[in-house]
């Protein structure tokens, strides 16, 4: 949802020009042009062509249309813009030749990413996991909904910002409620059952985006839908694991009957009993630990220090990788509607070879073949003859489909490595360091000036960097949750994790 409203809101090439009242009414400032209306045969004399914010002035105030009446040594402002679409913001609130405004809105986007993953991050391990999907998803669907009525570019900005603030913790909310509800072995299967219906609601969105043709008419089609998710209380059961570690028992026996009657299994009681007593044992044992501050945790246990600082730079590097290949779509011939399908549609094999190899080949090295995938791929693309060629679109797509890999597998990685009573605020803490590459992606098409090879050849030497961080941590492949942060070290110790930071 949010990343197909961006395309809609500000990334719509510049079709903008000058008006140039001697020679057009004022009927062409306030709808959609002929092809004739917008380039007449008299640009060649009154517009310069190189420059979309400018004009040629005229020699005299009394109208006249020709060539000898406009002087073509100079250039002036344009005070009036005509548009050949009006389906995004830009020509709704005169964003014409405002550069910085129309970026703006992207970064208030990501800041309200950063600011969004530890609030719902808190809400998801203080009230639970199903009480963060629905205010993340129903309150984003509400804003979304109250945007597409915004009548000026600053009220426009402030529901932007308030949308991506709620609705931006969706997918981890939902992530962490899957696989603490699952097996060890359906892990990867949760991955794939969110990672399918998100690609493909991409490109669905990209195609009403499509169909609808104007921004307010595509969010009003696009958000409502968001509003199921306030069913969910009724249909949804809460995390066991986050039940039992909030100390609510008789809950969590509850929902375990709930759903082995709805197997069609029977639990004996004093089995139940026994599990949970063993499980309240252990939190009573961890509340003074657990309960401490996470920064105590980070200085006490060498471990924890080790997984959350490497798992900083995975998702800086991953997330800054995959929307900078977001920003480089332009080489990709076609529409950018077009593009976009296109793009969601190269992670739908990323994901089945997630879910094929994850639970075979290991998470840290797949992680690290992801991560290799992709930098070989965007650092061939620049020694091609020619880079825009069907081969360097391929290696894109290549690169695209390892990027996607990675960052699908850092969030089956990151949630497994930590535990459970911090497992929601340091899988947010993870993803928001990646909000800080996501911040950064846009301003990567500014190397260019340095050289062409230059943007794309950063975006392979990251991931280089990341696939050598994987060697400092263990492998969780087939390992139980750990509970506590205690377990950290004790896994360490039974595990490959002997390299420890300072």
């Amino acid at each position: 949802m949010i990343k197909c409203s961006k395309i809609s809101s500000y990334n719509e090439s510049l079709f903008f020009r000058c008006h140039i009242p001697e020679c057009e009414d004022n009927s062409t400032l306030s709808g959609p042009v002929t092809a004739e209306e917008w380039s007449p045969s008299w640009s060649t004399w009154a517009l310069p062509p190189d420059s979309e914010c400018h004009r040629r002035p005229a020699f005299s105030g009394d109208g006249v249309c020709s060539e000898t009446a406009f002087d073509n040594t100079t250039k002036l402002d344009c005070e009036d813009f005509v548009y050949q679409h009006h389906s995004s913001i830009m020509p709704e609130f005169g964003l014409a030749c405002q550069e910085w405004k129309r970026t703006l809105v992207g970064t208030v986007h990501n800041v309200g990413m950063l600011v969004s993953l530890p609030i719902m991050g808190y809400v998801s391990d203080r009230w639970g996991r199903r009480a963060a999907l629905v205010t993340s998803g129903a309150g984003a669907g509400l804003i979304g909904l109250c945007k597409s009525f915004a009548g000026s570019y600053p009220v426009y900005l402030v529901a932007e910002f308030l949308e991506t603030v709620l609705g931006a913790s969706v997918y981890p909310a939902a992530f962490v409620l899957m696989i603490e509800w699952l097996g060890v072995e359906q892990r990867i299967f949760a991955s794939l059952i969110l990672g399918i219906p998100l690609s493909a609601g991409a490109a669905s969105l990209a195609l009403l985006d499509y169909l609808t043709g104007y921004w307010r008419t595509w969010a009003r089609f696009a958000y409502p839908p968001s509003f199921l998710l306030l069913l969910y209380p009724w249909i949804l059961p809460e995390s066991i694991r986050w039940l039992v570690a909030g100390g609510k028992v008789k809950e969590a026996v509850r929902v375990i009957k709930q759903a082995a009657k709805a197997n069609g299994v029977t639990i004996p009681d004093d089995a139940l009993d026994k599990m949970l007593a063993k499980d309240q044992i252990t939190d009573k044992v961890e509340t003074i630990v657990e309960e401490e501050s996470l920064f105590r945790a980070f200085i006490k246990y060498s471990a924890l220090r080790r997984r959350l600082l490497v798992c900083f730079a995975w998702w800086t590097c991953a997330v800054f990788v995959f929307y900078g290949l977001a920003v480089r779509a332009h080489a990709l011939a076609g529409s950018a509607h077009a593009n976009y399908a296109l793009l969601a549609a190269a992670e739908l094999p990323a994901l089945l070879l997630n879910t094929l190899l994850l639970d075979r080949a290991g998470r840290r090295p797949l992680l690290t073949a992801a991560f290799l995938l992709t930098a070989v791929a965007l650092i061939a693309i620049p020694c091609l003859p020619n880079p825009d060629s069907g081969a360097g679109t391929a290696l894109f797509l290549a690169g695209k489909m390892g990027a996607t890999m990675a960052l699908n597998a850092l969030y089956v990685y990151t949630a497994e490595l930590f535990p459970t009573r911090a497992r929601q605020r340091l899988l947010a803490a993870c993803s928001t360091c990646g909000r800080v590459g996501a911040i950064l992606a846009p301003q990567t098409p500014l190397l260019a000036v340095y050289g062409a090879w230059v943007p794309t050849t950063l975006l392979g030497a990251l991931p280089l960097l990341s696939a050598t961080l994987t060697r400092l941590v263990p492998d969780t492949l087939g390992r139980r949750l750990p509970d506590s942060f205690a377990d950290l070290d004790s896994s360490a110790s039974a595990a490959s994790d002997s390299t420890a930071l300072p």
